[in-house]
């Protein structure tokens, strides 16, 4: 018995085959640029973003944002009096929160430029290994810093951060969960250098048993990107440089988009619930 095939079965054999043979299309991630002058308002939608990334209902994200007042940010699990120079603090009226991830104590101002990535766990990009997944999506951070024409490379000695000429330029701190994984850091354009020595305290943890869940930082000689070009640079030409980082590292499209109501609403929740244990209040 013989098998007739229809026009239309080989139509779409073909058009299957073709489809087959073709490079696969880039994923297209939201990229957005928004910012508020309140660090816990900015920490919250971060918050925020990770948990409507994870549910599905936000696609993946990589943010641009800044606090524009002195802000020093302490991880998850330290001790902010062992971390931060309080007198120094009072004396530049900066602020001391702390964020709802782990890792080291960060200096922010308007010179700083933080980055975050919000990526659903089960996308083909993310590695398997959690310990991989970081490093991976930071590469787009130092192929921008390339892009501009410096030095850079990732370190994973006690925390995963980016030098450039052997000094530090960006720490980063994160969390993985079921269903996201979650990165961001600091990225130091153009920050007051003197400040953030003076602010970051250098006091060791005392040798307690109850203090080992704790994490203290880890000191390292820092820089900035316009320290190492040694000429001014616009802060627009820096997220340029790192959305062709991530998009040429990553494979993927970055489209500019907006917060959703939905996070907006989940951000403000957030902000409500948590704003009094985020702000720090150095006797």
């Amino acid at each position: 018995m013989v098998t007739m095939i229809s026009s239309n079965d080989k139509v779409k054999r073909q058009a299957s085959a073709r489809k087959r043979s073709e490079p696969h299309s880039k994923q297209v991630w939201r990229l957005l640029d928004v910012e508020y002058d309140d660090p816990c308002l900015n920490f919250s939608i971060e918050e925020a973003i990770m948990e409507k990334v994870a549910g599905g209902e936000s696609p993946n994200t990589i943010r641009f944002w800044r606090n524009p007042n002195i802000t020093v940010v302490v991880g998850k699990y330290q001790i902010p009096e062992l971390e931060v120079n309080r007198e120094a603090i009072k004396r530049y009226s900066g602020i001391v929160v702390r964020r709802f991830t782990g890792g080291g104590t960060v200096y922010n101002d308007s010179g700083n430029l933080n980055y975050s990535i919000s990526v659903k766990r089960e996308n083909p990009l993310i590695p398997s290994a959690v310990a991989d997944i970081a490093p991976t999506l930071c590469k787009g951070v130092v192929e921008g810093l390339r892009i501009l024409g410096l030095n850079a490379e990732l370190k994973s000695e006690e925390g995963l951060y980016i030098q450039v000429d052997g000094k530090k330029v960006s720490g980063t701190a994160g969390k993985v969960k079921r269903n996201v994984v979650f990165v961001h850091g600091t990225l130091l354009v153009n920050s007051d250098l003197p400040k953030l020595r003076e602010m970051l305290d250098v006091s060791p943890y005392p040798q307690n048993a109850q203090l080992k869940r704790f994490v203290k930082s880890v000191r390292r000689e820092v820089t900035s990107i316009e320290t190492k070009l040694d000429k001014r640079i616009e802060l627009n030409d820096v997220k340029e440089a790192l959305e062709k980082g991530f998009s040429k590292e990553l494979a993927i499209e970055l489209r500019q988009g907006e917060l959703s109501q939905l996070e907006l609403k989940l951000a403000e929740e957030i902000y409500a619930k948590n704003h009094d244990l985020m702000i720090i209040d150095l006797p």
